[in-house]
């Protein structure tokens, strides 16, 4: 299987980050222009760090949820909030709706610090907890959050802080 890329090299087409996300942004299911992504099974932290790195470049905090089937594989993407340099509000609400509508299996949060430094804030403990809480109350897996860097990234499951990664 292709590593996940946002280049599309049967096309040689590059996607930015930005196109990506206006592409799906409140849709709860991939679109024809990214469907090459569809299908992409992520296993590891790294997985998605290398799919999603170009979001360090973004000047503005945006805060990106990929959905997931039983087996991990993407099945569609929402934005959900595009913020300011130094935040990004996100309500749990604009998270799961598509989710349930969707019939998601499970979530990976991802969103960048337009600093460069992906250490998590307070906030973003704060809502990851609340997320997986969510999550967990409607059936709906919270596997991770990642936050993205300049060259590096921060995982909520690498470190240990979703909970145990599921849900029982």
């Amino acid at each position: 299987m292709a590593k996940p890329s946002l280049t599309h090299s049967s096309q040689s087409q590059h996607y930015t980050i930005k196109e990506f996300q206006l592409l799906v942004k409140d849709k709860p299911v991939v679109p024809a222009e990214i469907q090459p992504f569809v299908g992409i099974q992520f296993r590891c932290s790294g997985d998605i760090y290398r799919a999603f790195k170009e979001l360090a470049t973004m000047p503005v905090e945006s805060f990106l949820v990929v959905h997931l089937d039983s087996k991990n594989r993407m099945v569609g993407m929402t934005t959900c909030s595009i913020g300011s340099m130094t935040s990004s509000l996100v309500h749990p609400r604009d998270i799961f709706r598509p989710a349930i509508a969707n019939m998601t299996a499970g979530l990976i949060f991802i969103h960048n610090h337009p600093s460069g430094d992906p250490a998590p804030s307070d906030e973003d403990i704060q809502i990851t907890r609340r997320l997986y809480e969510v999550g967990r109350l409607i059936g709906i897996k919270c596997l991770d959050h990642i936050i993205i860097g300049q060259g590096r990234y921060f995982s909520f499951a690498d470190q240990g802080l979703m909970l145990g990664g599921g849900h029982d």
